[in-house]
């Protein structure tokens, strides 16, 4: 059975701690809005629109878009970790089968949707609580939507023994949950992303569908078997030595190891590819557009889908362990053996970096505007609100790449791994709406209140959204002229200059930290 460490045990607490934290704030973001809109609303109507929005809004984002990354990367990084070290083969040497091995995963996968679930729960419900609302609809949804942790695991349990190292688990975990994301736009409610908009339905009543539950759980446990037959049948083979293939140096280091972490990088691959499978996401929204509000559609949801709000799930966690894993693989003591200063090998592995995150932009750009034109957009103006707001895009990409890099060298393993996912879904999802729900009951005009609101909190997407806005601030008119993005300098700047003040953090502690 795989020990639990206890640095694993303060992160299961912190996990906990989180999921316990988020559904209450929900709940008081709702008494505060619901309130401003309907001041003569009943304490029972108030309730039941609060357990509605709940159920419906926050917590299926909130499963979706932290949840589910958090235990599809938790879960294969850490048995890629353990089979990188070879803690696995070290384990099946002594008297333990192969399934009772897999089983010890299956219930540590358990213990975390039972953790989240719990969280979940209890906080919204005490939350509830305490302004007087009626829990039992709340308690049953939430219980309801939390079995969609149970077919993520079922997910993570199939790819399990292809996770041979701790940053393929990380590679395979965003893969996954990239693709659930694709898939939650078919029919089928056994996927997980599905069954989260299909388990429960809000009326007068709250009703489960049980057929939904069922074929959820059928499907982990098919799963479940799938990668259990796969872990048993599978080699194991000793985990690679590290070696450094083709480095060219030049005098001063900087040109070979940009090539090397670049080029050769496992990182820059797995970043494209999720790149060019998350522009297949939005692509549905620019054909909804195009049908309710035809050519000035297109344009406005060009502008929207090129905020890239799911890409920081990727660009985070890929460059949270950047340094970190370099680190503790030995990759930075053998190239530091080498005439290579600390100087050139950070610069180096941020251009590396920086290399994939442009090369990835352009083409989940390319896609998206190569769409808006197939649906008949202009190619003059979709060219230009391609390129402006790709820039934009860019540059907000780049800022949470260098958060990821001061991640990086203050911490090691799953707790850059698990804070850089946290800040992603804050970041990209949870601060954005609170600001923008903040916002509306302003004196000022919506877009400069919102603008003004924005300032003091460095959420990339959020600074995007008011330079978006202020391009094109309805969806059945064409957008404005770029000239308006001018008129809120202080958002474009707060696009750079965070990005400036991370990476000088982040190489000031690189310089002296201890590489042992």
């Amino acid at each position: 059975m795989p020990e639990i460490s206890g640095k694993d045990v303060g992160l299961y607490k912190m996990v906990l701690f989180l999921l316990s934290l988020f559904p209450a704030i929900a709940v008081e973001i709702d008494v505060s809005r619901f309130t401003t809109h309907y001041p003569n609303i009943s304490p029972e109507g108030l309730g039941y629109l609060i357990t509605a929005d709940l159920l419906a809004k926050w917590l299926p984002g909130f499963l979706k878009f932290l949840l589910v990354p958090l235990i599809l990367i938790l879960l294969l990084s850490r048995f890629g970790s353990d089979f990188e070290r070879g803690n696995v083969t070290l384990l099946l040497s002594k008297p333990l089968t192969r399934r009772r091995y897999f089983l010890s995963w299956v219930l540590e996968g358990l213990k975390l949707a039972l953790i989240s679930t719990l969280g979940i729960a209890l906080s919204g419900a005490l939350a509830m609580l305490a302004h007087g609302f009626e829990v039992r609809d709340y308690l049953i949804g939430s219980l309801a939507l939390s079995l969609s942790l149970v077919g993520v695991i079922g997910v993570a349990l199939l790819l399990l023994p292809f996770a041979t190292s701790r940053d393929s688990g990380v590679f395979l975990g965003l893969g996954a949950f990239v693709v659930l994301l694709l898939l939650g736009k078919s029919d089928y409610s056994f996927i997980p992303t599905v069954y989260l908009e299909r388990a429960l339905s809000i009326g007068e009543s709250l009703s489960v569908s049980y057929r939904a539950v069922g074929e959820l759980l059928a499907l982990c446990v098919a799963l479940s078997l799938v990668g259990m037959e796969a872990f048993r049948r599978r080699e194991l083979r000793g985990p690679e030595s590290f070696s450094v293939p083709g480095f060219s140096f030049s005098p001063r280091g900087l040109y070979g190891v940009f090539l090397g972490l670049s080029l050769q990088s496992r990182r820059f691959i797995a970043f494209l590819a999720l790149a060019v499978l998350t522009a297949f996401l939005n692509m549905g929204m620019l054909g909804d557009y195009h049908s309710n509000f035809g050519v000035p559609g297109v344009l406005n949801a060009l502008i929207s889908a090129l905020n890239g709000v799911f890409l920081p799930f990727v660009v985070l966690p890929l460059g949270a362990v950047s340094i970190s894993s370099a680190v503790e693989k030995g990759t930075v003591r053998v190239l530091l053996s080498k005439p290579l200063k600390r100087r050139n090998f950070f610069l180096g592995t941020l251009l590396s970096d920086l290399f994939a995150v442009f090369i990835g932009t352009t083409f989940y750009v390319a896609l998206i505007v190569a769409y808006a034109l197939h649906l008949g957009s202009p190619s003059g103006r979709t060219l230009e609100l391609g390129l402006a707001f790709g820039s934009l895009l860019f540059l907000s990409l780049v800022q949470y790449l260098a958060l990821s890099y001061l991640l990086s060298v203050f911490m090691r393993g799953r707790k850059a791994l698990f804070l850089s996912l946290v800040l992603a879904f804050l970041l990209a999802f949870a601060v954005p709406i609170s600001v923008t729900v903040a916002s509306t009951s302003a004196e000022d005009s919506f877009l400069d209140a919102l603008s003004k609101n924005s300032l003091p909190v460095p959420s990339p997407n959020l600074h995007y959204t008011v330079l978006e806005r202020a391009v094109s601030p309805k969806r059945g008119l064409p957008p404005k002229s770029l000239a308006e993005i001018l008129n809120y300098p202080g958002n474009l700047a707060m696009l750079v200059i965070p990005t400036v003040v991370y990476l000088a953090i982040a190489w000031l502690t690189f310089r002296k930290a201890d590489l042992r």
